[in-house]
């Protein structure tokens, strides 16, 4: 466990600051997600009237990139001239940048509208809107699954667009284990539209596993259809 002792202005009195810190509750930049040795450069003690805080500007040693760390504070200590603080709570980083899922090219050329509403439930809930990210990710499953099955049923393409999804799983979502992956997906996404969830021991990250092995098996679907194609040079 690391230690650093750390002066500062302090905001609540006009006194200077000596602040404790455990470095190891800093382990990944909140915009690049390396690991790192964080470096702090400055910063400043300041409360919200019930609460002492430290806001410290630290500078990542693998991008390069500056980011703020905000830590809650105990106080040990003070004189006239003097205040010393240890911080007992890491409180969050920021700003924290979302890395993009990345999905095979089958994938890509499938499903294109997938791949950025993906995406962009995935910064949604990087940057803590759990509430609304689950809508995303129910969004681009809709997507995802009826590409999927225009794909495989391409006289269908105008009924499977005007279906609802769970009808549209059941009657042109051939593979078992994508119909029961998409449909159980589809059942935790519904439950984040409602007042009343019915799913209650399950959540995001239950429909995001989900959705991640529907993506791998229509991926294998992908690819053998491809590999079909060959034939035999003689």
């Amino acid at each position: 466990m690391i230690y650093t002792r750390m002066t500062f202005y302090n905001c609540i009195d006009s006194k200077k600051a000596y602040v404790t810190f455990n470095d190891d509750k800093i382990t990944e930049c909140p915009l690049c997600h390396k690991l790192l040795t964080p470096k702090a450069l400055i910063g400043c003690v300041y409360s919200d009237t019930t609460k002492i805080f430290a806001s410290v500007l630290y500078v990542c040693n693998g991008c390069h990139s500056a980011f703020m760390a905000t830590f809650e504070l105990a106080s040990e200590s003070s004189s006239n001239i003097e205040s010393y603080y240890s911080a007992k709570h890491f409180i969050e980083c920021a700003p924290i940048k979302y890395t993009e899922q990345i999905f095979d090219k089958s994938i890509s050329c499938l499903s294109p509208q997938f791949v950025k509403i993906y995406n962009q439930a995935l910064a949604a809930e990087t940057s803590g809107l759990d509430e609304i990210a689950g809508l995303g990710y129910r969004k681009a499953l809709e997507f995802l699954i009826k590409d999927f099955a225009i794909h495989e049923h391409p006289d269908d393409e105008e009924d499977i667009k005007k279906m609802m999804l769970s009808p549209c799983i059941q009657k042109y979502i051939d593979n078992d284990r994508i119909k029961t992956l998409s449909e159980r997906s589809v059942w935790i996404g519904n439950d984040e539209a409602h007042y009343i969830r019915k799913q209650e021991d399950r959540d995001v990250s239950d429909m995001k596993a989900f959705i991640k092995a529907t993506v791998y098996f229509i991926s294998m679907v992908m690819i053998t259809e491809d590999a079909a194609t060959i034939t035999p040079v003689k």
